[in-house]
């Protein structure tokens, strides 16, 4: 048997007390040997918890690298390597904005040639004031000259925080050598994998230049907002004078500005950067740069913001747009999260601060970084249209004050088959005046959508829901159902009649009523999910489903929810980039994912109701199966006491929304969806389609989407038959003679309900009402006279302005709505930016 081995004691205090127990030795000596003993075991203490730090470490080192590598591909010797190379190969130039943008159109015609107004001034470190230069170190890095270019207490701080947020958050600890790194290298984009760059690049850049280099390098490339880049260039736009001009007071207001551009924006908010500005100053009175006195002085004086010089430098429709689109790609790239549901107005304000600092900074890079941006835009189809919606409108010449003409219009076309905008219009052509173009209202112009909202938000989600084309709906007085509640509404009587026969007569009470049982939230759910910039949260109502919106919407968003429907259900961000080169010559876009908005039976079903508004419905007049053998699907939408109409409608091959009304809402004798509108969609998808071979739509529906009657009980047929055979009789015998010699259908009569109407503007044969009039002689909510000619609240579109902010007020007619909704519609400005944001609405010039 093997003898058991002796465990063996590691601490030496513990083996002598052992040994003095067996071998005393002198009292004396044994102290001796016990403060030794105790310092061993100290030391051996010390280095296992080293070692055990050391493996500690190690381990996360390697977790941390294999972490970084599963989520990005790279690991930290790839990204150190990378810093390396990247600033070792750098020059002066690259801390210097100069490239010139090109865009092209899909034909390869060069359209645009971007750049900034001016050059950029460039300083020498010799001609930057010391007051600036002192006012970043104080604010921004007081370790900036001592420092390795990193601030290793942040770092800790951001890792801390990294983990806390469960790496949501990953911004913050930047010193002006890594927010150099971040400007000249790197994107705005708050991941924790930018961070571990900027790090990099930030020791490397301390390696390879001097202090004096990166703080002149910082103070020529900090942004200003405005597009502003340079403390020179900043000072001009801001005060009128050079830098070295400036009193400290102005300085320090200066240096304010690039933590946060479009916040402390001079030029829109002077005020804000006021409370920043005396920090500022505090900072350096604590920092020694100036005294108590000085520091006083300068925080009582006054600070006058020059007026900004207009800009008359104007991009035609076409070119406007795609900026924006190029603009908005950028922003991704830079990691910009957009967002389109808000829980408040405060969220979405906010939101749109940074959304509008983002912008600009992207539009900055995008002016300024050599790249060429080949578009989907088809000239010649641009070209078309722009005198198609010139002609339909060319009966009103009045003007506004600016010049331009008071009577707009707007439309957006979509291939369905690439899912890409070809052509846009943004107004009515002027000969010889430039800021006509100053506002495209295809994608700045925002408003009430009327009629043509109802698709997308009630009826293909209630056929996602389970409803059917052959659903019984009720047509309920809108104007006591918006005194009711919810309850109330789903149970109040009213004349009956299928969805497909609702949508056709546009019966803004069905609308409410099935609104109403789907609920608001899911309604819009649908729309925010298809990119609709604009909803905010006090539109969550159910004058949602007539139109009834806070802002409203461009024909852009209402195009590319309409080419979802003909696309079965599937969604694309549309926009007109094919591809965009980097000044390296490498293309950077990326075609954005689809994703399934609608379920393929309920888009189809819907486009199957659709085709029935060009046929027999609203949009009849029309005539399309006379003019053209592709099959068509379209809704008519209009507001309040006739001030804008829509016409949205597609074929297998095109999309096209449109949009007619005054920027200025204003009543305008004979528009609804079903006139000018209408006549515009109807010329531009024939010019669209001409020479392609003729299509129906690829549709999957089920019998009872198709038939009327498959899903109704015994005493719904009934009643459905009743109807139709009244409204055959009625429109047998009911025929005038219009102007032309034509016969027209006048008057239909379903119960006593006014339908159609004939009547004659500038010589074409239109209906004067929209659709079927209700029985209840209803009030909607939205901006629709499409049901029982009634009106409703909303308004409409465009208020233009000269701030180019975004506007509620709109015009909105109480007495029709008891003051219930509050929509109105004014979101777009006088003069809009060639990439301006869409989201936000602002318009500034370009």
């Amino acid at each position: 048997m093997a003898k058991k081995r002796r465990k063996t004691t590691k601490s030496h205090v513990k083996r002598l007390k052992m040994q003095q127990k067996k071998n005393p030795v002198s009292q004396k000596k044994y102290k001796e040997k016990l403060r030794i003993a105790r310092r061993k075991d100290f030391f051996h203490r010390l280095w296992k918890v080293i070692l055990a730090v050391c493996i500690a470490l190690v381990a996360l080192f390697l977790a941390g690298n294999l972490a970084l590598y599963a989520k990005t591909g790279e690991t930290l010797f790839s990204i150190a390597q990378e810093a390396k190379e990247l600033v070792e190969n750098s020059t002066e130039d690259d801390f210097k904005y100069a490239e010139t943008t090109y865009v092209y159109s899909a034909d390869g015609i060069k359209i645009a040639e971007l750049a900034e107004d001016t050059d950029a001034t460039f300083l020498t470190y010799d001609e930057i004031p010391a007051d600036v230069v002192n006012a970043f170190v104080a604010v921004e890095d007081r370790t900036f000259w001592t420092n390795s270019g990193i601030d290793m207490k942040g770092i800790v701080r951001v890792c801390l925080n990294y983990v806390r947020t469960r790496g949501e958050v990953a911004e913050g600890a930047s010193t002006i050598t890594q927010q150099l790194a971040r400007s000249a290298f790197l994107s705005n984009e708050k991941t924790m994998l930018r961070k571990i760059k900027e790090i990099f690049i930030a020791r490397e850049l301390t390696k390879n230049y001097s202090k004096e280099d990166i703080m002149t390098f910082y103070c020529n490339t900090c942004c200003f907002a405005n597009g502003i880049y340079g403390v020179e260039d900043a000072a001009n736009t801001c005060f009128g004078k050079s830098v070295d001009e400036l009193t400290l007071s102005e300085t320090a207001y200066l240096c304010a500005i690039p933590n946060r551009p479009e916040y402390y924006n001079p030029l829109s908010s002077p005020e804000n950067a006021l409370t920043r500005r005396d920090k500022i100053l505090e900072d350096m009175e604590e920092c020694g740069y100036i005294t108590s006195a000085e520091c006083e002085e300068a925080q009582a004086q006054s600070i006058e913001v020059a007026e900004p010089e207009e800009d008359d430098t104007f991009y035609n429709y076409e070119t406007t747009y795609a900026i924006n689109c190029a603009v908005r790609y950028l922003m991704k790239l830079d990691g910009f999260d957009f967002q389109y549901e808000f829980e408040t107005d405060e969220e979405y304000e906010t939101y749109n601060d940074e959304y509008d600092e983002y912008y600009a900074q992207a539009k900055h890079k995008l002016y300024t970084g050599g790249y060429e941006i080949y578009t989907t835009i088809d000239l010649e189809a641009q070209s078309e249209l722009q005198e198609i919606l010139d002609e339909e409108l060319s009966f009103s010449d009045d003007l506004t004050d600016d010049g331009i003409y008071e009577l707009q219009g707007a439309l957006t076309v979509i291939n369905n088959l690439t899912g890409k905008v070809v052509a846009i219009i943004g107004g009515r052509s002027q000969e010889d005046i430039s800021n006509v173009y100053s506002l495209n209202r295809a994608y700045q112009g925002y408003a009430q959508p009327g009629s043509s909202f109802k698709p997308l938000v009630v009826y293909t989600p209630a056929l996602n829901d389970g409803y059917t084309a052959s659903s019984m709906l009720t047509n309920i007085d809108v104007t006591t159902a918006k005194e009711s509640t919810s309850s109330e509404i789903s149970s109040m009587s009213g004349s009956r009649m299928t969805l497909r026969s609702a949508v056709e007569n546009s019966e803004n009470g069905c609308a409410y009523w099935l609104f109403n049982q789907i609920t608001p939230k899911v309604g819009l759910s649908y729309v925010t999910e298809m990119g609709f910039t604009r909803i905010v949260p006090d539109d969550y109502t159910l004058s949602a489903s007539l139109g009834g919106l806070t802002y409203g919407v461009s024909t852009v968003e209402m195009a590319n929810a309409y080419a979802t429907l003909e696309n079965h259900g599937e969604y694309t961000q549309t926009d007109c980039i094919e591809a965009i080169y980097d000044s390296d010559g490498d293309d950077i876009y990326e075609e954005p994912e689809s994703k399934t908005v609608y379920d393929r039976s309920a888009a189809d079903a819907m486009t199957d109701v659709l085709e029935g508004v060009l046929t027999s419905g609203t949009a009849k007049g029309a005539k399309w199966s006379s003019a053209s053998d592709i099959a068509a699907a379209g809704k008519t939408g209009t507001t309040n006491d006739y001030k804008a109409g829509w016409f949205c409608g597609y074929t297998p091959y095109y999309t096209i929304a449109v949009w007619v009304g005054c920027d200025t809402p204003k009543t305008v004798s004979g528009l609804m969806g079903n006139t000018y509108p209408l006549y515009i969609w109807k010329a531009a998808m024939l010019y669209m389609t001409d020479g392609l071979p003729q299509e129906d739509f690829d549709l999957e529906i089920s019998a009872s989407s198709s038939s009327e009657s498959s899903s109704y009980t015994e005493a719904e047929e009934d009643e459905l038959s009743a109807e139709e055979e009244t409204e055959t009789e009625e429109a047998d015998n009911s025929t005038e003679t219009a102007e032309d010699g034509t016969a027209e259908e006048t008057e239909n009569t379903i119960d006593g309900t006014t339908g159609d109407t004939g009547t004659t503007i500038n010589g074409a044969d239109i209906p004067t009402t929209d659709s079927s009039a209700g029985s209840s002689g209803s009030t909607d909510a939205s901006g629709t006279t499409d049901s029982s000619g009634s009106t409703d609240t909303s308004g409409t579109t465009n208020s233009a302005g000269s701030s180019g902010s975004a506007g509620s007020s709109g015009t909105t007619d109480s007495s029709d709505t008891g003051g219930s909704d509050s929509s109105g519609g004014s979101s777009t400005g006088g003069s809009a930016d060639a990439g301006d944001s869409a989201q936000s609405g602002t318009a500034g010039t370009n």
